[in-house]
């Protein structure tokens, strides 16, 4: 029964993702017709899955693939050196021994140049002879210029596929950790590939910010400039719609032969809320609480939704942690607004003029890392159980301090209306809001924010 969904990087359905034209994003039909393409998208949302499928489409027809993720400790360069040395064998097979002979010295060429390649620092404190010495070695930059050692393997790798009048699909994952150099050897290599016309195609994937910083350190390191929005052709993973999503339940349960209930997958789809990692949790935990004959229903979709949001309160909390006291204070206020979210240029503008950019920036990082989604000029909490989490720690927060602004006549959020008053719109432990037509102002630590009551 678990694995009736699949997993993230092998769904038992396959969606397929449309661009704002209709036309397919995947890779898995045809190479791209440029030589530069950047998913991106906000965790969960399939970035990875899309370079599998490219690749997968790649070793179908018989093309060189050489993949990576980027990592914060090691140059992106050395890690295509190590791939492709552990390659050979492969690319032996397909284009015979005595092609590889320019590669394969080139390979050691740069294997040897970035061995060599290091910088140092060193610092004695003391008095000779007795004297404590501390040691700093680090990566240097190439001697030949930013990107040098992938437009050399490009090139290299190009001339082998013309040969055989097969592409090579270069692909790097995990673009947010990527150092400034590495996005910048990265732009170089695009420039490259577009100068040369070799039948090589860089494949990247990133979160939200991933273009912005690519155009950042193209400027400011590479000398390319900001063609990087023209070269690449960037693709977003954005979230599904229900009727995108649907099929992904309903598909595998009827192959399954476990029966179900309209509502429930209804259910199932909005708790989701587009986002395919999150619904294949609350899927599998459905399959799971089932109970033949009756398969899932709202009540089991109900419970596994409960279920899911109980298991996430761990990463929500520490999601939660790792928010600056600026992003904490943005998520508060839009939790407390409920499904409607918060008007963004309100909100920046009465932060007044020393805090606008400071507010506009927790925007940037919560909508990079996932938890808020942008939707014209309002955001909201991208994951229902996350929203529901914040309703619920903003309401415990408020009702341990007893917060009301003084001079204000707002009970706390966790005590009874007086006679006659309004029922507050966050309750404490509900994680519900409601809207009604009047206000009361709230303050839980620095932040400040109105709530319907």
């Amino acid at each position: 029964m678990s694995q009736v969904f699949g997993t993230a990087r092998r769904p038992a359905y396959m969606v397929t993702r449309t661009d704002q034209q209709g036309r397919p994003i995947s890779l898995d039909r045809r190479p791209p017709e440029g030589n530069s393409v950047l998913f991106t998208g906000t965790p969960g949302m399939g970035k990875s899955l899309e370079l599998d499928r490219a690749q997968q489409y790649a070793q179908q027809n018989g093309w060189t693939c050489i993949r990576v993720d980027a990592s914060p400790r090691e140059p992106l360069e050395n890690r295509f050196v190590r791939a492709v040395s552990e390659d050979l064998g492969g690319l032996r097979k397909r284009h015979g021994f005595f092609a590889l002979r320019k590669l394969k010295r080139t390979l050691r060429d740069l294997t040897q140049r970035n061995r060599t390649q290091q910088n140092g620092a060193e610092l004695r404190f003391g008095v000779a002879p007795v004297q404590a010495v501390v040691k700093k070695q680090w990566e240097a930059p190439g001697r030949d210029g930013v990107g040098s050692t992938l437009n050399q393997l490009a090139d290299n790798l190009g001339e082998l596929a013309a040969k055989k009048r097969q592409p090579v699909m270069l692909m790097v994952d995990n673009l947010d950790v990527a150092s400034e150099r590495d996005l910048a050897a990265l732009t170089e290599l695009s420039a490259h590939l577009e100068r040369s016309g070799q039948p090589v195609y860089l494949i990247g994937a990133g979160g939200e910010m991933a273009a912005t910083r690519l155009m950042a350190a193209s400027g400011g390191m590479s000398g390319v400039g900001t063609g990087v929005a023209s070269r690449f052709d960037l693709r977003e993973c954005t979230p599904l719609a229900d009727d995108e999503l649907r099929p992904a339940v309903t598909e595998p349960l009827r192959r399954a032969g476990i029966p179900y209930q309209p509502e429930a997958v209804d259910n199932l789809l909005k708790a989701a809320n587009g986002n395919p990692s999150r619904l294949r949790d609350l899927a599998d935990s459905a399959v799971r609480l089932a109970q033949p004959p009756y398969g899932i229903t709202a009540d089991v979709a109900k419970h596994a939704t409960a279920q899911v949001n109980d298991r996430s309160r761990v990463f929500y909390q520490a999601a939660w942690n790792n928010c600056s006291d600026a992003e904490k204070d943005l998520l508060a206020k839009v939790a407390v607004r409920g499904p409607r979210g918060l008007a963004m240029p309100s909100e920046t503008q009465a932060a007044g003029p020393g805090r606008w950019q400071e507010v506009d920036n927790a925007r940037q990082g919560l909508v990079a890392r996932g938890m808020l989604r942008e939707s014209g000029q309002r955001v909201n909490l991208a994951d229902p159980g996350l929203q529901e989490w914040v309703e619920t720690r903003v309401g415990q927060s408020a009702a341990h301090a007893g917060v009301a602004l003084p001079g204000t006549p707002a009970p706390a959020i966790n005590q009874p209306p007086a006679p006659g008053a309004a029922v507050p719109t966050v309750a404490q432990g509900t994680g519900r809001h409601r809207q009604t037509n009047t206000t009361a102002t709230r303050q839980v630590g620095n932040t400040t924010f109105t709530v319907n009551t």
